[in-house]
């Protein structure tokens, strides 16, 4: 199959990836500005806005990335287009450079030709937005789907998109790049425009409103300060003009002042040198006074310093007598504190013995004490047991005696019973049989309880109580 048939087989075909796409591309978008931003709680009619805005910004991201690779192209084709060999299948290759070849042949690389085209793309654009492209001229814009198949090839292959982006300072076409600048900045201006709501539109013209009448009013509020600072300037003026007047009188008035002192001055040189001249003779004679007056006081210096010595010389003489019985006395205290000293080493050493000894009879002292005590402890209890013993006996005894006394009254009073009995076998039988009525002076047990209601100690320390 020549290339013509190629061609032809190629141009038949819809636009749609070829294997090269499917096996180097991505799946979904890949250019910047795909991923936008996720709305807020937003009306229906701001969503359907934000929606509206994020198509044209996702159209205009597009553009500019479809821009950025043809602005590659000499940098895609560089070294024999080594790069599109790489990236692309054989069917792939034979298209781009089918396509290419017959560009190479029909278009011009004039620099002017360049230009002139690059001129007609931006009065485009320019018509485009000031809404003068009518739609004959938009028919008179060829599009050539060939070229149309070849940039959808290079913007989907992952593989080119890559290179562009990994190579440094890459070989560009300038009016390309330059249309991709100035293309950005329409997509700035877009993106402040398509974003802002009615409501925020309408806030915007009220604030610049604001600042408009503000505007004005800061104008005359600036004009009438103008006015205002214009006379205050005169005014200042004319007080200036005023001080500088009183500043040169107060000059003369000064310089009139420093002559009348500078002769004052002067005048007083001279007065004081007449008086520096009659003290000086004043001094001179006062100084012949004192040379006399010094005379005489050295003379009365002499005179006072031979009774000092003389005095000087005597009261020597009592120091020396002085510390001659210091020394005597002195002497003496240490011989009889050494002495006492002695006496004082030999009754401590006695008093350390004896305090020691009767430490020694303390100590014994103390244990013969804690076996003193128990001793007694031991005593006391022996004797109490003793007592317990001999009062038991006493109170058994004393028991004894009463139950006794108490056996022989019930005895006798059994007997007297019984003897009445016999008495009384003549009497009518009818008459009622007496009670027995016992006294509680009779009663035995009664005088038992009144016995040993007291307590058994204080009887037994009473003799009467047996």
């Amino acid at each position: 199959m020549n290339s013509y048939a190629l061609l032809k087989k190629y141009i038949k075909k819809p636009p749609i990836p070829f294997n090269s796409i499917i096996r180097n591309g991505d799946k979904g978008d890949y250019f910047d500005g795909t991923i936008l931003e996720k709305p807020e709680k937003l009306t229906p009619m701001d969503m359907e806005l934000r929606i509206q805005a994020d198509r044209v910004m996702y159209s205009l991201n597009k553009t500019i990335s479809v821009l950025n690779v043809l602005a590659h192209l000499p940098f895609i084709l560089q070294n024999k287009g080594e790069l599109i060999v790489e990236s692309f299948i054989p069917e792939e290759r034979d298209f781009i450079a089918l396509i290419f070849s017959l560009y190479n042949q029909s278009m011009s690389t004039d620099q002017n030709v360049l230009e002139s085209q690059c001129t007609f793309m931006y009065e485009s654009i320019n018509n485009i937005k000031k809404g003068k492209m009518t739609k004959q001229a938009c028919d008179d814009i060829d599009c050539d789907p060939n070229l149309t198949q070849i940039v959808h090839l290079l913007f989907n292959n992952k593989c080119i998109r890559n290179a562009i982006s990994k190579a440094r300072h890459p070989e560009t076409i300038p009016f390309i790049t330059q249309f991709i600048k100035d293309f950005e900045e329409l997509k700035e201006v877009a993106e402040v425009k398509l974003y802002v709501t009615g409501t925020e539109e309408e806030a915007r013209d009220k604030r610049l409103r604001q600042a408009f009448k503000s505007n004005i009013m800061l104008t005359a509020a600036i004009r009438d300060l103008k006015q205002q600072l214009e006379i205050q300037r005169k005014e200042l003026g004319d007080e200036l003009n005023q001080k500088v007047d009183t500043f040169k009188m107060y000059n003369e008035k000064i310089a009139k002042l420093k002559e009348e002192f500078q002769i004052s001055i002067e005048k007083d040189i001279h007065e004081s040198e007449k008086r520096m001249m009659h003290q000086c003779l004043e001094s001179e004679e006062r100084q012949v006074v004192l040379a006399e007056e010094a005379q005489n006081i050295a003379k009365e210096y002499d005179t006072l310093l031979e009774s000092h010595l003389e005095a000087e010389k005597i009261l020597r003489a009592k120091r020396l007598k002085t510390e001659t019985q210091l020394q005597t006395w002195l002497t003496k205290y240490d011989q009889d504190i050494g002495d006492k000293n002695s006496e004082y080493e030999g009754l401590k050493k006695e008093y350390d013995e004896e305090k020691e000894a009767m430490d020694d009879l303390e100590d014994k002292l103390e244990d013969q004490e804690i076996l003193y005590n128990r001793l007694m402890r031991e005593k006391g209890e022996e004797e109490q047991r003793i007592y317990l013993e001999i009062a038991f006996k006493i109170l058994m005894n004393r028991s004894a005696r009463i139950i006794q006394r108490a056996w022989r009254a019930y005895r006798a009073r059994k007997l007297a019973k019984r003897k009445g009995k016999k008495g009384k076998k003549g009497k009518d039988a009818k008459h009622q049989k007496p009670k027995l009525t016992v006294t509680r002076k009779e009663d035995p047990n009664a005088a038992l309880e009144g016995k040993f209601k007291g307590k058994v100690f204080e009887e037994m320390e009473n003799p009467n109580a047996f």
